[in-house]
């Protein structure tokens, strides 16, 4: 939902709703008391935990939320006049766990009193978890109304056992430990910690946004030109931060920005930033020409370096950009880009931006991950410095470098990719990812040793990881290591079934080992999950050729150098059946009709083995009539050898009555020269036979 950029719908206020009970005027409905609470603010609301925060006999709440303030306590100050009773449970770490998850608590009053006497039961059960990523808190909270005495507390334990306490008293907090039958009082005084009510600051709504980033990664190194034609390198000098700027002559925000710029250059530069303003005048579909850009630049004569955008150096910020803030939303003009000394991009800026942000932000990215973290965060406060966290920090950052990486790599940038990838294997040297592209990427290279360390890896660390089994057997039988090979094919599917990649891998080799039905059956296995891929059908033709060459003694012959492997198929088929395999062609009929489900001889050859053959497992009436209705139908029933292939099957299946009528139109349909074969079956049907041969 977040990458494909809808929305959060978190415009919306808390609501609270009371139970009425048995209020008549209520008429078995909640009222909403959201105003009167105090709850409903304007927050994105994720999760509510309540506690018994202050000890006061009531319950609060604590909530989270997406957005400022990140954490509310909201303190219960209602005046209590009715009681309670506090219940902390303590399992024998044998049959229940020692937090007593599971266990089943009733309350039962002494001496209820008529206004409780219709009270339900006070029951409750201890779990982990409330609600959407929420935990309240494991004592468990009753409310007693009215009642002033409690006769006994059962508890029914997870592990079966049933248990009673007795002795307690209202408005107090008790620890029930498992097999005691003794309640331990823990109660505690109130808390008289003072809170200061915090006000909530709203921020305007604004169509300009700052965003330092966490993780640096490379800028693009895609090539920009000037307004003479002339292509230039997008690289920052040694020691200097660059600002790339995108702009349009038809925006007059960024005119503004640009003029800003010019005036307080000699600050920007004493300071240590250059500025690159990249027209996108001509790109898409904008109202303006590149000649237009052109104009502005010759009259206005900024003093610093201005050229012209091309699709690839746009496409690749925008790539960067949805990188860090996963929404996919298009940028805007002006956008801007700010490269540190290290060639690495620290802050976007969407909108137009300040040169006094510019210089603030100078110093972004210096220091440590934890450190960018509390400058790039909307609201202030303290990172949190603890391994888990800096661990977890740095999975992030690999798992970006590695995201990032692949995204060049299909883009054909390997150099830069495979320098991702090795500065990610220095933060966690056990990402198997980064393995597997990096490996992937020296193959494609000739770097088989690196290759293989590197793919070998990968599937160490990740024994699952089917694209890399595959990706180390290609390696492997680049080496000539073929069983090992097949090894990893083998298990990359039985990780990841039906895999097309691993399946087309099995078939190169067996195709070399001149296995053709086997090759040919895992092309097939590779078009049934990708049915597009182009280099699988040219394969399954070579097998086909192949398999035709050992079959008839001679190629299969194609025309104009295009293989219809359908065709290929049923002529195998034909060839088969001849040599008396008939199991075997009935295979190549079914291929060749997966590929193409209306070809003539191979819907009324399969249809005849399935309607006639005398072994049983041959056999099937249904199929053979389903495909000889198809094969007729294509020839408006007016060949007589699929009509004779109808009759069987109808025969097949026991509805003689139209068996006997297709053969006699089959029979007239040859004339006197062809009849007398045709006339066989037709004998066999009216004495209610099946046909066999």
């Amino acid at each position: 939902m977040i990458v494909e950029g809808r929305s959060f719908s978190s415009h919306e206020r808390n609501c609270v709703f009371l139970n009425t009970g048995a209020a008549a005027a209520a008429k078995g409905r909640f009222a909403n008391i959201s105003a009167v609470s105090g709850l409903d603010y304007p927050d994105d609301a994720r999760a509510v935990a309540l506690v018994d925060w202050d000890h006061d006999g009531d319950q609060d709440m604590w909530v989270t939320n997406r957005n400022a303030p990140r954490l509310r306590l909201m303190r219960n100050d209602a005046p209590r006049t009715n009681h309670f009773l506090a219940l902390r449970l303590e399992g024998n770490g044998k049959t229940t766990s020692r937090d007593a998850i599971g266990a089943r608590v009733e309350v039962v009053l002494k001496n209820p009193q008529p206004e409780t006497a219709d009270q339900p039961k006070s029951i409750k059960t201890l779990r982990a978890g409330e609600g959407f990523l929420a935990q309240s808190s494991k004592w468990l909270h009753f409310g007693l109304g009215a009642a002033k005495a409690i006769d006994k507390v059962i508890v029914h334990w997870p592990g079966g056992e049933l248990e009673q306490f007795v002795g307690l008293d209202v408005d107090h907090r008790y620890r029930l430990s498992q097999g005691s039958g003794t309640p331990q009082d823990v109660t505690a005084p109130i808390r008289k910690t003072k809170l200061v009510p915090s006000i909530q600051k709203i921020e305007s709504s604004t169509q300009v946004a700052r965003i330092p980033l966490v993780e640096l990664l490379p800028a693009p190194k895609t090539p920009y030109t000037d307004f003479n034609g002339k292509k230039h390198d997008l690289k920052t000098k040694s020691g200097r931060l660059l600002l790339v700027n995108l702009w349009a002559s038809w925006c007059a925000p960024c005119q503004t920005e640009l003029r800003e710029f010019s005036q307080r250059y000699d600050e920007m530069q004493a300071k240590g930033i250059d500025v690159l303003a990249l027209s996108v005048d001509g790109l898409g579909k904008g109202p303006s020409t590149r000649a237009n850009a052109a104009r502005l630049v010759s009259s206005r004569k900024f003093p610093f370096s201005t050229g012209e955008a091309t699709e690839a150096l746009v496409n690749d910020f925008q790539q960067l950009h949805n990188l860090h803030i996963p929404l996919n939303s298009k940028l805007p003009l002006p956008s801007s880009f700010l490269i540190d000394r290290q060639g690495r991009l620290a802050v976007i800026y969407k909108g137009p931006v300040s040169v006094d942000t510019l210089l603030e932000d100078i110093g972004h990215s210096e220091g440590d991950h934890l450190e960018r973290i509390g400058r790039s965060a909307a609201l202030a406060g303290e990172p949190i410095r603890h391994p888990e966290v800096e661990r977890a920090a740095v999975k992030a950052s690999v798992a970006l470098q590695v995201q990032f990486g692949l995204g060049l790599q299909n883009s054909g940038k390997t150099a830069q990719a495979a320098g991702l990838y090795l500065d990610a294997l220095k933060l966690d040297p056990n990402n198997s990812s980064a393995h597997h592209f990096l490996g992937l990427i020296r193959h494609n290279e000739g770097r088989e040793a690196e290759a293989i360390k590197h793919l070998g890896e990968a599937v160490r660390i990740k024994p699952d990881y089917a694209l890399a089994h595959n990706s180390f057997g290609i390696a492997l039988l680049g080496k000539g290591e073929t069983d090992l090979a097949i090894k990893h094919f083998q298990q990359a599917l039985q990780f990841q079934p039906g895999y097309a990649a691993a399946h087309n891998s099995l078939g190169v080799v067996f195709y070399r080992q001149k296995n053709y039905v086997d090759a040919i059956e895992n092309y097939h296995q590779a078009l049934r999950s990708e049915p597009d891929w182009a280099s699988t059908h040219k394969n399954l033709g070579l097998g086909l050729q192949g398999l035709a060459t050992s079959l008839l003694g001679q190629p299969f012959q194609v025309q104009n150098g295009h293989p219809d492997h359908a065709t290929m198929h049923a002529a195998l088929g034909n060839a088969r059946r001849d040599r008396g395999e008939i199991a075997e062609a009935a295979g190549h009929y079914q291929w060749a009709l997966n590929l193409n489900p209306d070809l003539p001889p191979a819907l009324n050859n399969l249809a005849w083995i399935r309607a006639t053959h005398p072994t049983a497992e041959l056999r099937d009436g249904a199929q053979a009539v389903e495909l000889a209705e198809r094969c007729c139908k294509l020839s408006n029933y007016q060949m007589n050898g699929t009509l004779d292939t109808l009759a069987a099957a109808y025969a097949e299946v026991g509805r003689f009555d139209d068996a006997i009528r297709w053969q006699i139109k089959a029979i007239e349909l040859a004339g006197t020269a062809d009849a007398s074969e045709l006339k066989i079956p037709l004998e066999a049907y009216r004495a209610g036979k099946p046909l066999r041969k």
